[in-house]
């Protein structure tokens, strides 16, 4: 596999198949003889650790995206607020201009909650902390990872040396993808929870009408 379908590879999203099955090609031909195990197992471990960088990358640039989400739903939503906190002050002073103003106040504060509502539907500022926690979390995973591999390779062989190696490797593929299944189930809950919230919202709102 030439050096830019490897860097392709890297950048799909973790639920794409494509991955697993490009770690499937790399592994299946390793071999586990006396004479080979050892090469095997480090190109075990990088598989895996492919695996753990792009994740890394993926939310890298997921967080970005979100981070610009919840920026401008918070800016623009104090921005309207405020504005519609003000106008009513303003149509109660002296000043004939400002008279006409006050009833524009509850617009501004409507729309304001709904740029409010629509970073939690949206997943704007929630969906930017789980990204960071999830990024950081996979982050210590591959330095302490890669630190006790270190240590391994740098152990004297024994009978339990090979079987040392294999315990770090399937160590290292749990936490990657245990901290990933947290992630997710966070996200589903996040996305529900808003969905309820909103909805629920909007019924209060269609009910005060009547």
């Amino acid at each position: 596999m030439s050096v830019g379908d490897n860097s392709a590879w890297r950048n799909l999203r973790p639920e794409d198949p494509r991955r697993v099955r490009r770690f499937r090609e790399r592994t299946e031909s390793l071999q586990w003889d006396a004479a080979n195990a050892e090469s095997s197992l480090s190109e075990l471990f990088a598989a895996v650790d492919d695996l753990a960088e792009s994740e890394v990358r993926y939310y890298y640039r997921r967080r970005g995206t979100r981070a610009l989400i919840s920026s401008l739903a918070r800016f623009l939503a104090w921005l309207l607020g405020s504005v519609g906190l003000l106008l009513p002050l303003l149509a109660g002073t002296a000043a004939p201009v400002f008279r006409d103003w006050g009833q524009y106040g509850y617009v501004f504060l409507a729309a304001a909650a709904c740029l409010l509502g629509a970073n939690a539907l949206f997943g704007g500022t929630s969906g930017h902390v789980r990204f960071v926690q999830v990024q950081l979390e996979l982050e210590k995973l591959i330095a302490e990872s890669r630190i006790a591999w270190c240590r391994h390779l740098a152990s004297t062989g024994d009978s339990r040396h090979l079987d040392a190696g294999f315990e770090l490797v399937l160590a290292y593929a749990q936490g990657l993808h245990a901290a990933t299944l947290a992630e997710t189930g966070r996200w589903g809950e996040d996305a529900l929870s808003a969905l309820a919230e909103y909805r629920q919202s909007i019924k209060s709102r269609a009910s005060g009408k009547h």
